[in-house]
């Protein structure tokens, strides 16, 4: 974090700046949660002093020297020079923090966006296959309607789709509620 002090109407001591530096260095861990590195980062402090109201001001501007960049701009009033420098840390703490969620909420709602892009596209994938997909019968070899309700128990499935050997049509057997079979039989 590179900090620049800049002094108006006031003399820019070093207890001064190392006072402010030293209340800066809280702001260092924010920065890490933002993904902001240390080093892309710019700080100018400006100290200003107004005679005629005999009043302290402290601006702090906060750069961000990456992609994303951006600046944050705090400022405070008071008679004592160091209440001012404490404030107008607290308030760009404030408005780190603020940054941060607004940060996570945007990569919440990209990754939401990705995802629901992912989801669209497996939805078109799908959409693109015939709806009626054409499949052999399982079982090929004609049996009699007590062979395929055997076999149909022993499967266990709900119906079987067979070649009748007494019709050579096909049909299809069912299990019903009651306990029972049901046969679909083409003209029956």
């Amino acid at each position: 974090m590179k900090v620049e002090h800049v002094g108006k109407n006031i003399q820019v001591t070093d207890f001064i700046k190392d006072y402010t530096e030293h209340k800066l260095e809280r702001l260092k861990p924010y920065l890490k949660d933002i993904d902001v590195a240390e080093d892309s980062v710019q700080v100018r402090v400006t100290y200003d002093f107004e005679k005629h109201r005999h009043r302290n001001r402290v601006d702090i501007d906060v750069y961000f020297n990456t992609p994303g960049g951006g600046v944050i701009h705090a400022w405070e009033e008071s008679n004592d020079l160091y209440t001012a420098i404490d404030f107008v840390i607290d308030e760009v703490e404030r408005q780190l923090v603020r940054l941060k969620a607004r940060r996570v909420e945007e990569r919440r709602r990209l990754a939401k966006l990705k995802e629901k892009e992912r989801r669209e596209g497996i939805k078109e994938e799908s959409i693109e296959k015939p709806l009626i997909v054409l499949e052999p019968l399982p079982i090929e070899k004609p049996m009699d309607v007590e062979d395929a309700r055997l076999l149909l128990e022993e499967m266990g499935a709900f119906f079987l789709p067979f070649r009748n050997a007494e019709t050579g049509e096909i049909n299809v057997i069912y299990r019903k509620k009651a306990g029972n079979y049901g046969l679909i039989a083409p003209g029956v």
